[in-house]
């Protein structure tokens, strides 16, 4: 695993900026499902994209250290084909540090010790929601119409950019699936899963638009299970 002090934020922002191009967040995520390395022609194919624009693409992933390069031959000889795979290692950036997760916890101690259980896990649904909402009105931009209500492939494309590790699939009976295996409020809800999660199943509502009566989560990462799943009947 290597590990990067970003003292200044340069690496953050840099990340911010390969990851907010759509095309190249769905290049990175074509590149995981893969099991072989691809070639820019191989993921040009996939896009419709000029072979150049999926190099370009596929270089800048390369130049965060996201995705690393190989050759193989050419069927008919010839100069070998450069090809892509999702790098194996994690990466993790250093931030200095600013205690947010300490004031979490002290509050949401202060919380679970001063308010009746269900009051406390009332309020976490409504800031969830709210958040949620704010949340969808950022990510969809200037000029879209209100209330914004974000696709799911939106939403898993904004779960990426802030580390959830979520992916969505369907059960073939009309409902969304998103699958969390990396919940970016872990300690926190394993400490104080009602409120914590709350506001996270909240929150995804939120941001799809819809009433939490569509929604169930049938595992969580704070109870044991290896990840989250969230099913929604849309």
């Amino acid at each position: 695993m290597e590990t990067s002090y970003d003292k200044d934020g340069v690496y953050l922002g840099r990340l911010a900026d390969v990851f907010g191009d759509p095309t190249r967040r769905n290049v990175y995520r074509h590149l995981r499902g893969c099991e072989t390395p691809q070639s820019a022609s191989e993921v040009a194919a996939v896009f419709g994209l000029h072979r150049t624009v999926a190099r370009a693409h596929l270089e800048k992933l390369g130049d965060l250290g996201l995705v690393s390069t190989a050759t193989r031959r050419r069927p008919g000889g010839g100069r070998p084909a450069k090809i892509y795979a999702v790098t194996d290692g994690r990466l993790e950036v250093m931030l200095p540090p600013r205690r947010y997760e300490r004031l979490a916890r002290l509050l949401l101690k202060l919380i679970h010790e001063s308010m009746d259980p269900d009051v406390a896990t009332a309020t976490a649904t409504t800031l969830g929601r709210t958040y949620g909402e704010q949340i969808a009105e950022e990510f969809a931009g200037d000029g879209a119409q209100t209330p914004v209500k974000l696709s799911t492939r939106a939403v898993i494309d904004w779960m990426d950019l802030s580390g959830y590790g979520a992916t969505l699939s369907s059960n073939g009976n009309g409902e969304a699936i998103i699958e969390v295996h990396n919940c970016v409020y872990r300690e926190l809800s394993e400490e104080f899963p009602e409120v914590v999660c709350a506001f996270d199943r909240s929150m995804l509502c939120g941001m799809l638009g819809v009433d939490s009566s569509v929604h169930t989560q049938t595992h969580a990462l704070s109870s044991g299970d290896s990840y989250c799943r969230h099913e929604f009947r849309l």
